[in-house]
């Protein structure tokens, strides 16, 4: 699996040791079963997206993109992970930008801005919202509204 950070790649078990961070030690989290590509109703929408599962610890939003659609340029106030499960894309952050093909995953800081463009197929992206302990948001980023598409 490839694994960058804001541009540099870095040890899928730094990933490991910033989730587990970013995760309640307190409170024990249940095992959840979810289907990430299950078959969904097809729409007309150039973006559209669902949520794979809602818990205290972790968000998982898969979003499906028309070839070429665009995210624009937005921030949220949690670290998110960012992979494609099918196609590829675009993934600008900050003034760095990425490739995204199935495999890799990009971790987005707290309050970074970023953006997505479709590349020529159909993309599916699988976003994972970590949400910061005690949900305070990252020090030095102003608060964002929450990551809804």
């Amino acid at each position: 699996m490839n694994t960058r950070l804001a541009g540099r790649p870095f040890a899928p078990l730094a990933t490991l040791a910033v989730l587990a961070a970013l995760a309640s030690p307190a409170v024990a989290c249940p095992t959840h079963h979810v289907e990430v590509g299950a078959a969904t109703a097809k729409s007309d929408r150039p973006v559209s997206a669902r949520e794979v599962l809602d818990t205290p610890f972790v968000k998982l939003v898969e979003i499906t993109m028309k070839p070429g659609a665009v995210l624009s340029d937005h921030a949220v106030d949690q670290a998110i992970t960012v992979q494609a499960t099918r196609g590829s894309a675009t993934l600008k952050v900050g003034d760095v930008t990425e490739k995204l093909t199935p495999g890799a995953v990009v971790l987005v800081a707290p309050g970074m801005k970023h953006a997505v463009t479709a590349g020529d197929a159909e993309t599916v992206v699988l976003l994972h919202l970590l949400p910061l302990p005690g949900g305070a948001p990252a020090a030095g980023s102003a608060p964002a509204p929450a990551h809804k598409h």
